[in-house]
């Protein structure tokens, strides 16, 4: 037995330093730092082509490690998972991301094993809290955009007023890579020197969507292609869908101001009951221990958590109002 979970924790640790050594690997590669030079440089003039190329080249890798990137091409998960990583902004590859994922789940089955002898609620505790690297990625996706939401709205009124002084629209959304702060910035420079490259525009433009999942820009590309086809006046275009996306976004605003409460409600479900366990253990643990140990006890314990996962998801319902 004490072979067994020393090498169980020999595992876990193992797979956690390599994750956070692959992780600090992506955020200071070299290629990042020189996509970020770039967008911070895009007007600077005496660059070559390939200097150009250089910066806007993208690793596809899911792995830095050769072995385990050409396992995770084969599967269409880890496929998802990068694209999802890629929009969240995060320095990080699917396999670093299914690493830690694989480690948390290790360390918390070790420390629930350890604290309750009992491996399938070491089972319980580490699979859902494997996923929380998942959660925090689209955590992060979902912030990104709606900070590339709110610039929306300034970048299309520079776009307007640029074409309405006579500036094509290529030269335009240079000036948005410019005088946009990120992530709305560097999205729309990548999409400028894609098709400087030689990208048509409407392949750069659904480029720009796939990056950002977006129903804001997804009007603007709509706006587009339409105006790509059918022809007019692109500026009087671009005004009125700018209005339509301050309208959805002022919108967006008051729901989330009306629906505090019931976020909070939703908190106070999770930390609750977190807090009392926690609360327990420190004053009794006996008393809290009497619920694992015991069969009726188990009973208790899973009946909660399943009405406070059901209570969750609907106040999640609730709360989550199309616009």
């Amino acid at each position: 037995m004490l072979l067994y979970i020393a090498l169980m924790v020999f595992a876990a640790v193992f797979l956690s330093t390599l994750s956070i050594s692959l992780i600090m690997r992506e955020r200071f590669a070299r290629t990042r730092r020189l996509v970020k030079r770039r967008m911070e440089d895009l007007a600077t003039e005496g660059k070559t082509e390939n200097d150009i190329y250089e910066s806007i080249m993208k690793d596809d890798s899911l792995s830095t490690i050769p072995v385990i990137d050409r396992i995770l091409s084969k599967f269409m998960f880890s496929k998802n998972l990068q694209r999802v990583i890629d929009q969240s902004g995060v320095a990080a590859n699917a396999g670093t991301m299914i690493m830690a994922c694989v480690s948390l789940a290790g360390l918390l089955l070790l420390i629930v094993y350890y604290l309750t002898g009992n491996l399938a609620y070491g089972f319980l505790a580490g699979v859902p809290g494997g996923l929380l690297p998942i959660l925090y990625i689209l955590r992060k996706r979902k912030k990104r955009v709606e900070q590339f939401e709110s610039l929306m709205p300034e970048a299309m009124d520079m776009i307007t007023s640029a074409l309405r002084s006579g500036f094509s629209f290529e030269l335009a959304l240079k000036m948005v890579a410019h005088e946009i702060p990120d992530p709305l910035g560097i999205e729309f420079a990548i999409t400028f020197e894609q098709q400087n490259l030689g990208a048509n525009l409407d392949v750069a433009l659904h480029n720009l969507l796939s990056r950002v999942p977006s129903e804001d820009l997804a009007l603007f590309v709509t706006a587009m292609m339409i105006h790509k086809n059918t022809g007019g006046n692109l500026a009087e275009i671009l005004e009125k869908t700018s209005s339509t996306i301050r309208d959805r976004f002022r919108f967006k605003r008051e729901v989330r101001t009306k629906t505090v409460h019931g976020r909070f409600s939703g908190f106070v479900l999770i930390a609750l009951p977190l807090a009392v366990i926690a609360i327990m253990l420190v004053i009794h643990p006996d008393y809290f221990m009497t619920l694992i140990r015991d069969k009726v006890g188990n009973y208790m314990l899973g009946a909660a958590a399943i009405m406070q996962l059901l209570g969750l998801w609907l106040i999640a319902r609730i709360v989550n109002i199309k616009i």
